[in-house]
């Protein structure tokens, strides 16, 4: 008999992991469950071939190497509810029956689809074979991750890590089941947030990225502290306890050699980002019938 896993003890059973099982089925009772499983740090429940998740807000031991080797060839009904188990029956059910496989991760702000689409990638990474080929492929897949929060993620009054957009991310497996691409699409982008933010909410985190870490990009960007660039103070709010902005920067800018961006492609990116937080220092009024422009903010 299989030794039951370290992690399965302390996840012990609290309340009904399946909530079909549940007498009556009202949102009363599903409620009443999830909260007794939650305030034992047990996040994750089914209800039938659903997965509920509850963002614990902190840091779970429940996502090791081991864990994931746990999961690896396991059916939902073997283990503990968790992401992991959605992870392999999709992988599994690609594998074996050779159809395209889909993962719906919906909720709303703040209640960890980003965190949940992270951990179905790092299943799958470490349920497929590794070689040289495999894993460079596997390594560009996961370092999309800094480069798409950095510009399409911002700290909102719910979340401080909200994604501002939709994204359907597809990974390209080969008949060995080995991931040897991947496509993302992205939808519905609030490009608003970039000129104008609620009080207590901050522009996207790249903006916060390179002026805090000004020091690290080109001095030709002309880059100061977020302070001085109005597009960064429209919220009022240039620092988050949650996020440190230069090591996200530095992880942006790993992310974007990866990723396989030439230096020129860098170069350019980071000329059109500065042009805009510039950009956003320039005030056009009407004086006379004619138009003259002037500077927001103490630097020249």
């Amino acid at each position: 008999m299989q030794k039951k896993s370290e992690w399965a003890n302390v996840m012990k059973s609290e309340g009904l992991d399946d909530m079909t099982l549940l007498a009556k089925v009202t949102n009363e009772e599903i409620s009443a469950n999830l909260k007794i499983r939650y305030l034992k740090d047990i996040i994750y429940t089914n209800i039938g071939q659903v997965l509920i998740s509850v963002n614990p807000y902190k840091n779970l031991p429940i996502y090791s190497e081991g864990v994931l080797s746990d999961y690896v060839g396991k059916s939902r009904l073997e283990l503990p509810p968790h992401i992991f188990s959605i992870g392999e029956a999709a992988y599994r059910a690609m594998k074996v029956d050779k159809e395209n496989q889909c993962v719906i991760i919906s909720g709303e702000s703040g209640a960890g689809k980003t965190e949940a689409a992270k951990k179905i990638m790092l299943y799958i990474a470490h349920a497929s074979s590794s070689s040289g080929d495999v894993d460079r492929v596997k390594n560009v897949i996961f370092e999309t991750n800094p480069l798409l929060e950095a510009f399409g993620n911002a700290k909102t009054l719910r979340n401080d890590n909200s994604s501002r957009f939709g994204k359907y991310f597809e990974i390209q497996f080969d008949k060995n089941g080995d991931p040897v691409g991947g496509v993302i699409t992205n939808f519905l982008l609030e490009k608003s947030r970039v000129v104008n933010q609620l009080k207590g909410e901050r522009n996207f985190h790249i903006f916060y990225q390179m002026t805090k870490g000004a020091s690290l990009l080109s001095a030709d960007y002309g880059l100061h502290t977020p302070e001085n660039f109005d597009y960064c103070m429209k919220g009022q709010t240039t620092s988050v306890s949650t996020i440190d902005d230069i090591d996200d920067l530095k992880a942006t800018m790993q992310a974007m050699k990866v990723i396989g961006l030439s230096a020129q492609e860098q170069h350019d990116i980071w000329s059109v980002l500065a042009a805009i937080l510039w950009l956003g220092n320039v005030d056009f009024k009407g004086r006379y019938g004619q138009r003259h422009y002037r500077r927001t903010t103490t630097q020249q």
